[in-house]
């Protein structure tokens, strides 16, 4: 990770730590709170494991350069990151440790994981809390699809026990509450899982999902620019190529190909 100062450069987290134009910006006391934690080394793990939110993004080409590209924070959006994490405290401090909250999810699959964290689970309720600057007239998709994905880990008993899903978006000023039918997409994150796997093998982006998130997107040049022509035919082609260059085309990748493409048909 880097952090990205106000005069432009590119610090690590130690001498962004001590860095004078960024104490200018942030006193050092908030500073410093903002940067505990981020230099926390990766361990290595045998078969990844993606979170729901990873895989239910708008576009799984912004995941992939999530996961292989350094991550560059400003001041700014660490302080959001942070003021939503106090605020996710706040909600749920007062629910039970370990059963209530933070409850942690895994589904296992053969090539790879898919994780979670449910924000909280009080008696029939799954609950995820979004903080924002505005709060939207409907929920955002992604959200909508992150807590049914959840949802959709659950062991069978406890499905049965869920009633109720709903998003709770709080903003500084109000708080808003939304229902969301429950839906079984585990096979969605399955698929999804499985083309992002296969692009990490092989180190060849998936497919580019346009939509309006593309020109807010910290990698549009990445993906527009350096790797315009990856889309289409031009995609498959350079997935086959790396395939027969890395000389592996197992049985299991060939299982994995097969559950990517019905997401891509």
């Amino acid at each position: 990770m880097k952090i990205k100062c106000t005069t432009g450069e590119l610090h690590d987290i130690e001498h962004a730590r001590e860095c004078p134009s960024c104490l200018a910006d942030v006193p050092k006391p908030i500073l410093h709170s903002l940067l505990f934690g981020k230099d926390r080394a990766r361990t290595p793990k045998e078969k990844p494991a993606f979170g729901v939110g990873t895989l239910v993004t708008e576009c799984l080409r912004q995941s992939y350069y999530k996961l292989t590209e350094e991550e560059i924070l400003d001041l700014e959006k660490l302080w959001i990151f942070s003021r939503g994490h106090a605020i996710h405290e706040f909600i749920t401090r007062t629910l039970e440790d370990k059963k209530e909250k933070e409850i942690f999810i895994r589904s296992e699959f053969q090539q790879f994981d898919v994780i979670g964290f449910i924000d909280a689970m009080h008696l029939d309720t799954i609950y995820e809390f979004k903080t924002t600057g505005t709060i939207p007239e409907t929920p955002q998709t992604h959200h909508v699809l992150q807590v049914q994905g959840y949802y959709s880990m659950l062991p069978e008993e406890k499905k049965k026990v869920i009633t109720k899903i709903k998003i709770v978006y709080l903003s500084l000023q109000k708080i808003k509450s939304f229902d969301v039918p429950k839906r079984d997409i585990l096979p969605f994150l399955e698929s999804r899982a499985a083309q992002l796997t296969l692009a990490l093998r092989y180190k060849v982006p998936p497919e580019r999902e346009v939509g309006w998130q593309c020109k807010y997107c910290e990698f549009y040049d990445m993906c527009f620019k350096r790797d315009a022509v990856l889309s289409g035919p031009a995609l498959a082609e350079a997935l086959a190529r790396a395939k027969v260059e890395s000389g592996k085309n197992n049985g299991a990748e060939k299982a994995q190909n097969i559950v990517a493409q019905k997401t891509l048909a």
